[in-house]
């Protein structure tokens, strides 16, 4: 039999196998080879025939779409970058490094920009103007709902989790989406003194809508690495970049120092917002110092 990994605590494994969901644990080979079983797993699995209760053993995981190694999960279909303009302010490069590194890792990225009730609407615009031509977008005031119903079409019959800075209200939108009351999950406020969020999840779970999504909940999901990648690679990790980078003289341009440049007549006439090309300066740079 098959199913889906939809929760893991302390060596027990919650398979859903379309209509329930059955406890268990994993083969002894796959211990004995350290495989890890990461949530979103397809796993073949047998009931075990000697456990009254109806556990499962599992016997091998099916190939991944694509994994994360922190937290553990994998078969993600889209990650949902969520970030504020206010407590917390956005911290652009970190939000560009988590887009980029689901470029990087296959998964569609889209954005959601949170408590909207308390920014500069003419800020929001703006923000909303620079990845709405890249991404799929959505504005959302996580304390009145507003802007869910936007969300729920993006993320509609996927595979997804939330990701972003803590405090952004990652938990209070994951309960706008949740259509069960008894799966409500625990949120927490923002620190009067550091101005950050407080981390409410505390391990991974999947939910699954009305719809047919698979919401993702998971804990600290605050960035991601972007592993063994060239300097000349980070270009490619920015979809309006490729996009430009096209109409450079140069099939090898960098967009900094190079002469006749797509990427930087895009940026000159605005057709390249300057806080994304920034970005990618700054994750150039890195990788330089990775490699050395």
């Amino acid at each position: 039999m098959t199913g889906r990994v939809v929760k893991g605590i302390g060596g027990f494994y919650f398979v859903h196998d379309g209509d329930n969901v059955v406890m268990g644990k994993a083969r002894g080979k796959l211990k004995r080879n350290k495989e890890l079983i990461y949530v979103g797993d397809i796993v073949d699995y047998d009931i075990d025939a000697n456990d009254s209760d109806g556990e499962c053993v599992i016997n091998s995981v099916i190939e991944r779409k694509n994994y994360l190694s922190r937290p553990p999960v994998s078969n993600l279909d889209m990650l949902v970058v969520v970030f504020s303009l206010v407590h917390p302010e956005v911290n652009y490069p970190v939000i560009d490094k988590l887009i980029a590194a689901c470029e990087q890792k296959g998964i569609e990225p889209a954005v959601c920009i949170s408590k909207v009730d308390l920014a500069d609407k003419e800020e929001i615009r703006m923000v909303q103007e620079i990845y709405s031509r890249i991404y799929p977008t959505a504005c959302v005031n996580a304390l009145t709902g507003d802007g869910i119903e936007d969300l729920t079409k993006i993320i509609s019959g996927k595979n997804v989790a939330l990701a972003g800075p803590s405090g952004v209200g990652k938990s209070t939108i994951t309960n706008h989406l949740l259509d069960d009351e008894d799966l409500k999950v625990e949120t927490g406020d923002v620190s009067d003194k550091t101005r950050r969020g407080r981390h409410t999840t505390r391990h991974v779970e999947i939910f699954t809508l009305s719809d047919g999504t698979k919401l993702y909940d998971t804990p600290g999901f605050t960035s991601l690495e972007l592993t063994e990648t060239e300097p000349s690679e980070i270009g490619g990790l920015f979809k309006e970049i490729r996009e430009f980078a096209e109409a450079c003289r140069y099939s090898d341009c960098m967009h900094i120092n190079e002469p006749e440049c797509g990427v930087k007549e895009a940026l000159e006439k605005g057709e390249l917002s300057e806080s994304r090309y920034n970005s990618y300066v700054l994750m150039t740079e890195e990788a330089k110092k990775w490699l050395k």
